[in-house]
């Protein structure tokens, strides 16, 4: 496991932050064990915890565009965080447009979607 730093914006909450980075709640909780959950401000910082599941045998690529983020990109293909990290070398949640990322494929039976 490693961690991103993620910076806490207005409107933010555990809950919609681990949706948006497809990251299990409580694996954010376990990372973070010093923030007080129940009452974050902005501009915290937490651990956004990142685990590679390592299960896909296929991948694609995907262009970024202008506005993209990690979080846009693993909403469009339902993929782990850590495994689009880790297969890219990427150590930060900011992409410059042009970038072209490999983005792991689900394959028939994982439930997911081929972009």
């Amino acid at each position: 496991m490693f961690c991103l730093s993620y910076e806490i914006k207005q409107g933010d909450t555990l809950y919609s932050i681990s949706r948006r980075y497809n990251v299990d709640i409580n694996t954010i909780i376990l990372a973070n064990p010093f923030i007080n959950i129940y009452n974050l401000q902005i501009g915290d910082v937490i651990c956004l915890p990142c685990i590679p599941h390592n299960r896909f045998a296929h991948f694609t690529t995907y262009l970024i565009e202008d506005g993209d983020t990690l979080g846009s990109v693993i909403d469009k293909s339902d993929i782990n965080l850590a495994d689009l990290m880790e297969m890219n070398d990427i150590y930060s949640i900011s992409l410059m447009p042009g970038t072209t990322l490999s983005v792991p494929i689900l394959g028939e039976g994982e439930g997911g979607i081929i972009l």
